[in-house]
């Protein structure tokens, strides 16, 4: 029984990271991050060595806990991808707010791929409601490669998250209204981008922005929000029982 329940975590836990990576994310970050982790890990390997490392080459951390002593060991395997997380995390977080570095980092790794303006036919924005609350944009664009047209619609190509974790109806109503004014000033400026394979002309990757930073489309923006949220409660709630007679 618990040969099987190890295995289910471990199933969950590969699920995970294969969404992850690999549907919500590009699996070039994650290339990216094991090559700036090799470089990372190994100048940092006297100091890890220096303050981790017992002679066998494990890594062990020692703290206490209600007044015992209490031994945590590391490998070097678990050093590494605790490494490769970390960097991966960042990677992640820095693409996903910056619309221009994700474009140039596109143009780069895909230097066949043609790139057009499409024409931009709907544009709808609606809300998402619920624990995670954000406006999102939905649109439809059509394109002309060689012969034949092309036409796809894209369904939350663009959030815009909410600054606040609880907001009212009428905020809303401004956040819709605000995205829906940005994709339009992105059309008029004809900022859109569309890139194709011209060997098929199916696969397409389409780029609404080139902000070189724009946070409020990422979940980075509203998660670190909540985060600071919290810790400002805790910050004031210790300070209150500190000053407390």
């Amino acid at each position: 029984m618990k040969i099987i329940w190890i295995c289910i975590q471990w199933l969950v836990v590969a699920t995970f990271i294969v969404v992850f990576v690999f549907v919500f994310n590009s699996y070039r970050y994650l290339l990216y991050a094991l090559i700036c982790s090799s470089v990372l890990y190994f100048p940092l390997t006297k100091i890890i060595a220096s303050k981790l490392s017992n002679p066998d080459g494990s890594k062990r951390v020692r703290y206490d806990v209600n007044g015992k002593r209490v031994t945590m060991q590391m490998s070097k395997f678990t050093t590494f991808v605790v490494l490769l997380v970390g960097v991966y995390v960042v990677l992640v977080s820095v693409f996903s707010v910056s619309p221009h570095l994700e474009r140039k980092e596109f143009i780069v790794t895909h230097p066949n791929w043609i790139a057009v303006t499409p024409s931009i036919r709907n544009l709808a924005c609606n809300i998402q409601r619920g624990k995670t609350k954000y406006a999102y944009l939905d649109l439809e664009y059509q394109f002309t490669a060689g012969k034949h047209s092309y036409s796809k619609k894209m369904d939350k190509v663009e959030k815009l998250y909410s600054f606040f974790p609880i907001i009212g109806q009428r905020r809303f109503e401004e956040m819709r209204i605000e995205l829906l004014d940005r994709a339009t000033k992105k059309n008029v400026a004809k900022e859109y981008l569309l890139f194709y394979n011209p060997n098929d002309p199916e696969q397409q990757k389409f780029f609404l922005a080139n902000d070189n930073f724009y946070p409020q489309g990422s979940w980075l923006y509203n998660i670190l929000f909540v985060y600071c949220i919290l810790f400002l409660v805790i910050v004031i709630i210790a300070f209150l029982f500190k000053i407390r007679p």
